[in-house]
């Protein structure tokens, strides 16, 4: 009888691990294919790592033809192409879209059709030409998977953001890099007490730009460098957390100075940041 209910737990056991093994191809195998896809598709001249030292301002005319020209077949392929976003070492190597709501991107892929994983996508409010501040949204696929903005939760981690500090954005109107400088959590539930809006701080003067650099310090986990400076344009990635229903983690950048490198900065932990409700203690 004991050999009869063991043999049946190990093949209970084998079945779920079986079941768990096909699980994760379901999910890998797209992926894998796709990363293929974009690294087939993604213009030669992104890959190039990024200087030091910003070059000299361009004729924004000039630049803007350029990006149209260096990504025009991604715009033929869907119109609605915006740009793409890549992070050294983060996995993120992908296109970013943009239509006129925030809602379809979510479950649609580069060519329109259903695919439950989405495709990062800018706010449909802001202005990718002029505006002070972009704001991206991309899925968090789950523990263990890299899709899309999973990896952003890793930047909780002070460490993380020491070995992948900067970004590269290119819109179709310029190419930039982007220094990460706050790293912070939201819930979009009112009864969790503080609920920041970051999504609706888009179109900013100095002023609305203020207040909002300073709602994010209040709540970043930490800060880096000089922070940023409330006439500099800025950039937001936005992903699910999983440490709390309706949460967010929020990464904030902002372009490359002067006289910057692309190394990371001095950490400014925050010992008491403004968090969610329900957040868990000591995460």
């Amino acid at each position: 009888m004991k050999q009869r209910t063991k043999a049946l737990l190990a093949a209970v056991i084998s079945g779920a691990a079986f079941a768990g093994l096909v699980g994760g191809l379901i999910f890998w195998l797209p992926s894998y294919k796709e990363k293929k896809e974009m690294e087939a598709i993604k213009p030669v001249e992104t890959t190039a790592p990024p200087t030091d030292e910003p070059e000299a301002t361009p004729d924004p005319a000039a630049e803007e033809a350029a990006q149209r020209a260096k990504y025009a077949d991604l715009i033929a392929r869907n119109p609605e192409f915006a740009g793409w976003i890549e992070i050294p070492g983060v996995d993120i190597d992908l296109p970013i879209l943009q239509t006129t709501d925030n809602y379809f991107y979510l479950y649609h892929d580069l060519d329109r059709a259903d695919d439950k994983r989405g495709m990062p996508f800018a706010d449909y409010e802001c202005d990718m030409k002029n505006g002070r501040h972009i704001i991206l949204y991309g899925h968090n696929m789950g523990v263990n998977n890299t899709d899309r903005f999973s990896n952003l939760q890793k930047y909780r981690d002070a460490d993380y953001y020491t070995a992948h500090p900067y970004l590269q954005l290119d819109t179709l109107y310029k190419s930039e890099i982007y220094k990460i400088v706050a790293v912070y959590a939201v819930t979009s539930r009112e009864s969790d007490g503080d609920v920041f809006h970051f999504n609706q701080y888009i179109d900013l003067d100095d002023a609305a730009e203020q207040t909002f650099l300073d709602e994010v310090a209040k709540r970043a986990f930490y800060t880096t460098g000089d922070y940023a400076y409330p006439t500099e344009r800025l950039l937001t990635l936005s992903t699910c957390t999983y440490q709390m229903d309706d949460a967010r983690m929020v990464i904030l950048a902002r372009p490359l100075r002067d006289g910057e490198t692309t190394e990371a900065d001095t950490v400014h932990i925050n010992s008491d940041p403004l968090l969610p409700a329900r957040w868990p203690a000591g995460k």
